[in-house]
C-alpha cells in the first residue's frame, strides 16, 4: 500500500513535467500502479479486521521510511522540477485515500499519518 501509493504520488508529480515521451509512457504506468493499489485495497478492505493491527504496525513501522526516502530524492527530485512538497502532499493524499477506502477512519488515518511524522 505504502510503495504503491509512494510511486503513483512521483509518477503524478512527474507527468507534468515530463516531456512528451516520457510522458506517455509514465502516464501507462501510473495506470498500471492505480490498478495495483486498487486489487491491494479490495483484498485489505475484505480482510479489514483481520489484517488492521498488522497494517497499524506495518504503517508505524514504514512511513517514517518514506519520509526518510522523500529527504534523500529531494535534490534529484528538483532537478526534474518535481517539488518536495509537492511529492508528500500528493503521497499524503494518496496514501490517506487508500486507508480510507479499506476502512479507516479520518481520525485513524491523522493518527497513522502521526506516526510516521514523529520519527522524523
Amino acid at each position: 500500500l505504502i510503495i504503491e501509493c509512494f510511486a503513483i504520488a512521483a509518477y503524478n508529480i512527474y507527468i507534468p513535467v515530463a516531456d512528451d515521451f516520457a510522458r506517455k509512457i509514465t502516464e501507462g504506468v501510473v495506470k498500471e500502479e492505480y490498478s495495483h493499489l486498487n486489487f491491494g485495497e479490495v483484498w485489505l478492505q475484505e480482510n479489514f479486521t483481520e489484517s488492521q493491527a498488522e497494517l497499524e504496525a506495518a504503517n508505524r513501522q514504514n512511513l517514517p521510511i518514506v519520509w526518510k526516502m522523500l529527504n534523500e530524492v529531494a535534490d534529484d527530485a528538483k532537478v526534474l522540477a518535481m517539488e518536495k512538497d509537492a511529492l508528500v502532499e500528493d503521497f499524503m493524499i494518496q496514501y490517506g485515500e487508500a486507508l480510507s477506502n479499506i476502512g479507516f477512519t479520518t481520525r485513524d488515518i491523522m493518527r497513522l499519518s502521526a506516526y510516521g511524522l514523529a520519527t522524523v
